[in-house]
């Protein structure tokens, strides 16, 4: 079902949703590899999708952390909220370069990890450049920001913005996906 309603998603609107299938446990096992979830506060995840990365998060949170999931496909972020009851986790049914006002919400000035699931690639350009000032303002020093792509293009811009960054790739995803692993 989960398959079926991203795909759906991804006929609707393919730059929002930037993939035809979710991603595989391999992939999210590389996307989650860096997150030290004992230390962990405040994750925020940015294209929740159905939740196959949320619920992993959530399975593997202290029980005093908080993840703020975003996801702005409204049948996706609906699914989501029904599915998934756990009260760390929050829902935003809007776009990540809205994340301050969310933060504020929930009483938040800084965050740990950022997991992001976006097409930045092919976001447009305002949008994308919006999205990467609000978090590279909003995570901690040291924190981490975690972006999976299907490319190296994102490789030089996030050189400029983070002062330490690691690629790995996954085989195992379809298609094959670079992780980017960014340290402030």
């Amino acid at each position: 079902m989960q398959n079926k309603n991203f795909f759906k998603a991804f006929l609707e609107n393919p730059r929002q949703t930037g993939s035809v299938i979710q991603s595989s446990p391999f992939l999210i096992d590389r996307i989650l590899k860096p997150v030290n979830f004992e230390k962990a506060k405040v994750i925020v995840e940015l294209g929740a999708g159905t939740g196959v990365v949320t619920k992993k998060i959530l399975k593997n949170m202290t029980e005093n952390s908080m993840l703020l999931s975003f996801e702005v496909n409204k049948s996706l972020c609906k699914e989501l909220k029904s599915k998934v009851k756990d009260p760390r986790l929050k829902v935003i049914s809007d776009g990540a370069e809205k994340l301050p006002r969310y933060l504020k919400r929930y009483e938040v000035e800084e965050v740990d990890y950022i997991i992001s699931e976006l097409p930045l690639v092919v976001l447009p350009k305002e949008m994308r450049e919006k999205i990467l000032f609000q978090i590279t303002r909003h995570l901690k020093k040291g924190g981490q920001y975690v972006q999976f792509q299907y490319s190296l293009a994102s490789k030089k811009k996030f050189k400029t913005l983070f002062s330490e960054m690691k690629i790995y790739f996954t085989l195992l995803n379809i298609p094959p996906a670079f992780v980017y692993v960014c340290t402030k």
